[in-house]
């Protein structure tokens, strides 16, 4: 990856250790084109973000992580997880996804019971050409 998503990467893999990726095959060899820019990274197949999986259990999953992720999935999937958890109402669509699309959120605030998956915001979002 040339040019300033893949430098943003390099800064990425430092924190990140596994690619969690769906169980489809484009999945797959998403996930292997980005553990090639890490090292040390893994992949991992992760249940629940096929297209029409709840993206509310993915949210749930999110929130109770310590350490960064990176998910290689699906739409509308993704698209409801984001909108999820940059406070969206449902149904409502904050980001477009393109394919091979990637973007970075940041979780600002622990769950809390106002905010049962945290606080997030969009730090960053590159679509191809």
């Amino acid at each position: 990856m040339k040019g300033w998503p893949g430098k943003y990467l390099q800064k990425v893999w430092k924190e990140t250790v596994v690619v969690e990726h769906s169980p489809y095959l484009r999945a797959g060899q998403t996930a292997q084109l980005l553990k090639k820019q890490g090292k040390g990274v893994s992949l991992k197949k992760l249940s629940g973000i096929l297209p029409d999986d709840n993206y509310r259990r993915t949210a749930l999953m999110l929130a109770k992580t310590t350490k960064p992720r990176f998910l290689v999935g699906h739409n509308p999937h993704l698209t409801g997880l984001v909108g999820l958890l940059l406070g969206l109402r449902a149904g409502e669509e904050g980001v477009r996804f393109r394919k091979a699309g990637l973007m970075a959120l940041e979780r600002l605030t622990l769950p809390t019971d106002g905010h049962p998956y945290g606080r997030w915001r969009l730090l960053w979002y590159v679509i191809p050409d």
